[in-house]
């Protein structure tokens, strides 16, 4: 008998088609069980949350943040992959306001604190709610209060504290001891605007003339950061507006004051014109001193034949002051937002704060105060020397129009330093042009 036949012919055997039909089910049943745990795989991939962390850390800092970020996905035992993002400072906002604007933002990115005045009414930055920040343990009393309230508007917590940084004076002390200026572990300078210029001159007197007395770029930010720490420091300076923000008001006889003493310093040669790179130059050993913000002392100490230390800002005027901000972890609004993203963004957020000793191995000041007050952090070199400077950080206004007002600022100032324009010429012009910004 063919098998077709005994399949399909008359002498097929009806009863074994139900019973064939029950055993290949059966065996489907019993094969689905015997790889349960095979198809559970998958199931615990999809409860791994992969969150995006955007970052602005264009200096010394990034690699720390680098670090942290792999230590926290090897360690965390909540299924959370951060993927970090680093950008440039100069065009991060840009980025970051462009990526919310069109729903592409991040799960959770840095936020200075001097941004919040902007991306707070914007709704640019959503509100941290009582329960989630709970349930990611986060402990708002562990914060620095100075730092903490300038992320809290209306009673409502829109960011994690991170830090504080502000600039300080680096110094080579081959340099200065050259120089005659450094000994006993001190820094030899005089004070107010004469004893600062004849500590520069005796530096240039006695360095190699490719050694820059002074290093700060007559580009970017930092000539504003340095213009505005001196302004600062005279009493009743500090101020770019009226009462009521709304009109440019500065107070022109110290704004004037600071800003013939900082151009003078461009005149004379003590800040070298077409400094491009100061970070690079001071590395390198080709600056005897900088203005910049503590970040960039972690890189500077792995820097080869760096001898260095690091000190506040010298006060020039009536009180100490230097130009600074914070960094806060913020969420950006997202209409797609995802509650278990949310709680994976702050857990790290939490998590990132409480390692706070480690991020200061880059140099900044822990917002977290366990962190600040911690062996670990008490045991770094040269802390020491700055940290009570976070006592008397300068912050710009907290104006919703303060970026833009800054990019003006940086502008004016770079025709000022270049020759192209006087300060009596910069006084005149930048109060109408804060004035047409501000009327937008």
């Amino acid at each position: 008998m063919r098998r077709s036949d005994f399949w399909y012919g008359k002498r097929t055997p009806l009863w074994l088609v139900p019973v064939l039909i029950i055993g290949v089910l059966l065996l489907g049943l019993w094969l689905t069980g015997e790889n349960e745990s095979g198809y559970e795989k998958p199931a615990a991939a999809e409860q791994k949350v992969s969150i995006e962390f955007w970052t602005p850390f264009s200096g010394g800092d990034s690699s720390f943040m680098n670090a942290l970020v792999a230590k926290y996905n090897e360690e965390n035992q909540d299924g959370i992959m951060v993927r970090m993002n680093n950008n440039k400072l100069d065009d991060y906002y840009a980025k970051l306001s462009t990526a919310i604007v069109t729903g592409e933002a991040p799960d959770i990115a840095i936020v200075h604190v001097s941004k919040y005045a902007q991306y707070v009414p914007a709704e640019f930055v959503s509100v941290v709610g009582e329960k989630e920040a709970k349930e990611a343990g986060i402990d708002w009393d562990g914060y620095n209060p100075n730092i903490l309230r300038k992320t809290v508007v209306d009673g409502k917590h829109y960011g994690v504290p991170l830090d504080a940084h502000f600039g300080v004076l680096y110094y080579n002390k081959k340099w200065l001891e050259q120089a005659g200026l450094y000994a006993d572990g001190a820094v030899k300078i005089a004070p107010g605007e004469q004893g600062f210029t004849d500590f520069l001159k005796k530096i240039r007197a006695e360095v190699p003339d490719d050694v820059a007395p002074l290093a700060v770029p007559n580009i970017r930010i930092d000539s504003l950061w340095l213009w505005w720490s001196l302004y600062s420091q005279i009493d009743g300076g500090g101020k770019l507006y009226d009462a009521t923000g709304t009109r440019a008001k500065l107070n022109e006889q110290a704004a004037k004051r600071s800003l013939d003493y900082v151009d003078s310093l461009y005149r004379a040669g003590l800040i070298p014109p077409d400094i491009n790179d100061a970070t690079s130059q001071f590395a390198r050993g080709r600056a005897a001193t900088l203005f910049l913000g503590v970040w960039s002392i972690g890189l500077f100490e792995q820097a080869d034949d760096l001898d260095f230390g690091v000190m506040p800002l010298p006060q020039i005027y009536d009180h100490p002051a230097s130009w600074g901000d914070a960094h806060t972890l913020a969420l950006p609004a997202r209409a797609d937002a995802d509650p278990g993203k949310r709680q994976a963004a702050l857990k790290f957020a939490d998590w990132l704060t409480r390692h706070g000793d480690v991020w200061a191995q880059a140099g900044h000041i822990p917002a977290y105060e366990a962190a600040a007050n911690s062996p670990e952090f008490l045991a770094l070199p040269r802390r020491a020397d700055y940290v009570n400077a976070a006592d008397d950080v300068a912050y710009f206004p907290d104006h919703p129009k303060q970026g833009r007002i800054n990019d003006e600022l940086v502008a004016e100032l770079e025709r000022l330093w270049s020759g192209s324009l006087t300060v009596d010429g910069l006084l005149k012009r930048i109060e109408p042009k804060i004035d047409r910004i501000l009327e937008e």
